[in-house]
This record gives structure tokens, C-alpha cells and sequence, in this order.
């Protein structure tokens, strides 16, 4: 999540995240809450700062339900199933779940912070500076994306039962990228396990434009379904464009009947390895669909290692920070640093001279001094990117410049992509009129698809 400060003249954050604002005097638990992060449907979120003695502290995120919901037994069930589940996982791209309580009349969820930018702000961003993501940096964060869900779907729990974890919302917006390059996988509130049994039949949760068929039809789900969520982001990060567009009937249609064009009809020279692993991951079929994100991960890591193409965190760290030229401000008075501030070569230049001072040499504290500004080199991650012949990497995919119709700025749109809970045929379309017809035709043909599959 963005940090509570930043120093970058001119920028103003996303319209979704325009909601941050001051808690004054904020507690909850053992916690302080510094300021709001933003706000859903059930919880709001902030940044808190837990403290301890000795002078301890730690900065946290707290999901804070809702008053009303606390009172509303499904709705707490989800939101105490959620803290349980990340209990029971352990991995890098994950974020970790410090407590869960209740404490001056709320509910909460205290999670490790993590700072950063959503996938879907990064593409945003990158749009909006004309840098497209560059194909290694592309493939690094989502196959950091595919070792999140295959630890979550592969997890058993302490009795050595199988959770069988479907995350059910992988999308950009749920994906965290830090400045170096550590993705998180965040919100598993409505996954799917076998600690919890799902008991609103017919319901359908995520969101539209990133559901899998079997998703949309309100099927039983298997980790496949993640799968095929994965697929659409590496589609939509490798080709510019969006996948699944429209209103809420026009993505489910799409999802569930019409044909998924091949990357390769808008980028001529799109690899064809590279497609394959794509269109494996977005068969409509679970049964002919990509097994795992162990799959789809590998696949990638195969790919790279085929064609020398580097996609390590150093490539994804290089990209993110030239999108996000900026840091996060210095807090006054919390700095745990005895020596202060200073760059890591004043830092051992100051080692040196303290070191000659205690054996009274103080001519060779100068000559030390003259040979350490000669020696140390400092290489930029651009330097760091050539071998040493200064040979370049293989041309990526997206180094080019983006037509107009694949532009990343419109790459995630909040009016066209929206969480769901309930599918409701009575829901209205965008434009004021009824969508009944048209969603009870829709529902009409999944019927007949359904009884000719089952019989």
C-alpha cells in the first residue's frame, strides 16, 4: 500500500485511493492508527504503528470492520475466516497476519504493512510517463504472483488436512509490488477453503473481468479458477490491453463463450512460446486448462531461461522505481541510527578514518582515504543489466512504443472493473435500463450448455 508520505512535485494519487485521511488520536488494541488507507465494503483500512518497549515499533495495516457487520454472523464468520487463513500461510508474497481482536467496539485484523503501489497502479502510472512494462519485468512479477497461489492452494493445515485454498480475486488491484520488486499476493476475505463451508448457493465472488467460466456459472471451483485469473494478467500485462471489457453482462458473455484472441493479432512478433503459456492458462476448459500456477510459474521461468531473458526483482525494482521516482518522507525523531544519515561510501570513508584515529595514523588515514575514492565503483541498475561486454539483454516486448488502442493508462478503469458478491439477474445495466433480458438469455444458454456437458 502507498506510504503515508511521498515527496514527488506534482503527483496526486489515484482517484480510488483519494480517500486517505487523519485519524486524530486514533487507538485500537495495542495499536495507533496514523491515517485511513482506504475503505471497502465491509471494513476500512488503515496504517497503524504497534508499539512495545524498549523502544520497539513496528508499522502494520488494521482491517477494521464495520460496526453493523459485527452484528451480522456471515459477515463476521468471513471476516475471522480471513485472519485464520493467513495464520495458517507462511510465504514471501503474502503478507502475514500479526493479530486478530476486538477492542474499543471493533472488530480488527492487524497485517504486515507493505509499501508499495498495486499492480494496477503501477500500469496506470506507466501509462500516463509513456513506459511500457517491459516483457522480463512483466513475467518476474507474475511469476512471483504464481508462488503466492501455489503455496495458498497447496497449504495443508497443522493437522495435515488440505485447505484447498481458491483465492477467487486475483486481480491487479489485489497484487502489491514494493520498490524491491517484492510482490504480495493481499485479500483472501471471500476465498474459498475447506476450513469454511461456502453457504450461499448460487453466489458468485471476485470480480467480473478477471473470473473464469466455471466462476461466472457459479460452479464448484478448484485452484484452476485462479489459474485462468492468472492468465488474464499476463495477458493483459504482455499485450497493453484489457481483455474483458463492457458492462457486467457483456464481461460474462465474453467469459463464458466467445473466443479468447490469440496475443500474437495484436503484436506481430509476440513469442510464440510465450503464447502458448498464455492461452494454456485461459482455456475456457478446466480440463485442458494449465494444472497449477506451479505450472504457469515454470513455464515462465523456462521461457526466460530459453531465450536469456532476465526477469529477476533487480528488472522489476529498475522498472517500478523509474514509474515511481519518489520515496517515502522521513519521519523526524524516529530514526534508530546512531550515526545518522550519510551514503554507504561516506559511511565506510567515516569507518576508516575512526580506525586510523585510534592507531594515531593519521597519514595513512589520508592515503586509505585517496585509495577508497579511487576504488569504489557504484554501478546503476542499467549497468547492472549488461554482461561484461556490454552486450544488451534480447529485445523485450514493450520497449516499443504502444499504439493508441493499447495504451496502459486505460489499462484499469474503476467504472469497468468492480468487485462482486451476488450474481442477481435483476441487476441494472449502466445506462439506466433493464439487463434482465438480455441476463435471463444469458443464464438461459448456460442452463443448455450445462445439461448437454452433464449429459
Amino acid at each position: 500500500m502507498p506510504g503515508p508520505a511521498v515527496r514527488y512535485p506534482g503527483w496526486t494519487p489515484p482517484p480510488f485511493r483519494t480517500t486517505v485521511s487523519l485519524v486524530r488520536q486514533g487507538k485500537i488494541g495495542r495499536y495507533e492508527l496514523l491515517h485511513k488507507i482506504a475503505a471497502g465494503g465491509m471494513a476500512e483500512i488503515f496504517l497503524a504503528r504497534q508499539w512495545g518497549q524498549g523502544g520497539f515499533f513496528r508499522d502494520a495495516v488494521i482491517k477494521r470492520l464495520f460496526p453493523h457487520y459485527a452484528e451480522h454472523e456471515h459477515a463476521l464468520r468471513m471476516f475471522q475466516d480471513e485472519a485464520r487463513l493467513l495464520a495458517e500461510l507462511s510465504h514471501p508474497n503474502i503478507p502475514q497476519a500479526f493479530d486478530l481482536g476486538y477492542a474499543d467496539g471493533y472488530w480488527y485484523l492487524a497485517m504486515e504493512h507493505v509499501g508499495g503501489w498495486s499492480l494496477a497502479d503501477l500500469c496506470r502510472a506507466a501509462g500516463r510517463a509513456n513506459k511500457p512494462l517491459p516483457q522480463g519485468a512483466a513475467i518476474g512479477i507474475v511469476g512471483q504472483v504464481c508462488q503466492a497461489l501455489h503455496h495458498a492452494h497447496e497449504r495443508p493445515d497443522r493437522e495435515g488436512n488440505a485447505l484447498r485454498i481458491v483465492h477467487r480475486d486475483v486481480t491487479p488491484q489485489n497484487i502489491m509490488i514494493t520498490t524491491d520488486a517484492v510482490v504480495k499476493m493481499l485479500d483472501f476475505g471471500v476465498a474459498q477453503t475447506a476450513a469454511r463451508v461456502d453457504t450461499d448457493a448460487g453466489a458468485v465472488r471476485g470480480t467480473y473481468s478477471y473470473m473464469a467460466p466455471e466462476q461466472v456459472r457459479g460452479k464448484p471451483l478448484d485452484k484452476r479458477a485462479d489459474v485462468f485469473a492468472v492468465g488474464i494478467i499476463l495477458y493483459e500485462l504482455t499485450t497493453g490491453r484489457r481483455l474483458f471489457r463492457g458492462s457486467d453482462v457483456e464481461i460474462m458473455t465474453q467469459v463464458v463463450e466467445e473466443e479468447v484472441p490469440p496475443p500474437s493479432k495484436f503484436i506481430a512478433d509476440y513469442p510464440d512460446d510465450l503464447e502458448r503459456i498464455v492461452m494454456g492458462a485461459l482455456e475456457r476448459d478446466r480440463s485442458k486448462r494449465s494444472a497449477s500456477a506451479a505450472h504457469v510459474g515454470r513455464s515462465l521461468d523456462q521461457f526466460c531461461l530459453r531465450y536469456g531473458l532476465l526477469s529477476g526483482p533487480l528488472v522489476v525494482a529498475q522498472y517500478v522505481r523509474s514509474v515511481f521516482p519518489y520515496e517515502r518522507a522521513h519521519e523526524a525523531g524516529m530514526g534508530i541510527s546512531e550515526e545518522g544519515g550519510g551514503s554507504e561510501v561516506e559511511l565506510e570513508q567515516k569507518a576508516f578514518a575512526d580506525e586510523m584515529r585510534s592507531i594515531g595514523g593519521s597519514s595513512r588515514e589520508e592515503e586509505l582515504r585517496q585509495m577508497l575514492d579511487e576504488d569504489i565503483e557504484e554501478l546503476s541498475p542499467d549497468e547492472l543489466l549488461f554482461d561484461d561486454e556490454g552486450i544488451e539483454p534480447l529485445p523485450q516486448i514493450g520497449e516499443q512504443d504502444i499504439p493508441e488502442h493499447m495504451g496502459l493508462d486505460r489499462f484499469d478503469d474503476d467504472a469497468d472493473v468492480k468487485p462482486v458478491v451476488l450474481l442477481s439477474p435483476k441487476r441494472k445495466a449502466r445506462d439506466g435500463s433493464s439487463a434482465g433480458d438480455f441476463m435471463s438469455d444469458l443464464e438461459r444458454r448456460l442452463a443448455e450448455d450445462s445439461d448437454r456437458s452433464e449429459g
